[in-house]
């Protein structure tokens, strides 16, 4: 074999490996979580989740292109949703999505890495108390600590507000329902790169319920 044909063949192999890699690490980020099942508790409590609108996806600092455009109506619907939860004595969860700090992360992510001003919630959205997580992972219920913290507030109905309603919303909806929560995403309160009435066809599809910020009365 010669030289040539010897370097060809490495970059082939170094190729196929790397592909494989990020199709498994890609595969692993956008699968739903299993978990125990929810209690049935004898005073539920009902929590509004929301997802990822951080400075890097939605912020008017975020990195260029940012890749949610013209959100000012959805962050005021979700402003308006947390006042309400907050007032009706809900759990307001502030979920935000980074990646470790490394090679990789930043040459093909290139966002929402630790330690990066971009993982802060956009500083429109209105902050109410410090109930903050943070995820790896698509879905939410990734992280132990919300899963211990829903269990310890008897939560067993979540409202899913934030991006991507195709990825993190849909996925963490779906880790949801496989703990037992009641799930309802508010369609007027979420942001996609996709056709949204695709993404909410696959959400009745996978038995997740949708509904208004109009039609929500906390009750």
């Amino acid at each position: 074999m010669t030289m040539k044909k010897y370097i060809v063949l490495s970059l082939a192999t170094v190729a196929v490996i790397l592909a494989v890699v990020v199709f498994l690490f890609m595969k692993k980020i956008f699968t739903p979580t299993m978990g125990q099942k929810i209690a049935a508790y004898a005073n539920p409590r009902k929590a509004l989740l929301v997802i990822d609108v951080q400075e890097d996806f939605t912020g008017l600092k975020g990195k260029q292109p940012v890749p949610y455009n013209g959100v000012e109506p959805q962050i005021a619907v979700i402003n308006n949703l947390i006042d309400g939860a907050a007032k009706a004595g809900l759990k307001v969860v502030y979920i935000r999505h980074m990646y470790d700090d490394n090679f990789v992360t930043r040459l093909v992510l290139r966002r929402d890495i630790e330690g990066t001003p971009g993982t802060e919630m956009d500083a429109r959205i209105k902050i109410v108390n410090r109930n903050d997580f943070t995820k790896k992972l698509s879905d939410a219920f990734s992280n132990p600590r919300l899963d211990e913290f829903m269990i310890i507030n008897q939560v067993n109905e979540v409202y899913l507000v934030g991006l991507d309603a195709a990825y993190c919303v849909y996925n963490t909806a779906r880790g949801a329902l496989n703990r037992g929560y009641k799930v309802t995403v508010v369609k007027d309160a979420i942001m996609t790169r996709k056709n949204q009435n695709d993404v909410l066809k696959q959400y009745g599809q996978d038995g997740i319920s949708t509904t208004s910020s109009a039609e929500i009365t906390y009750r």
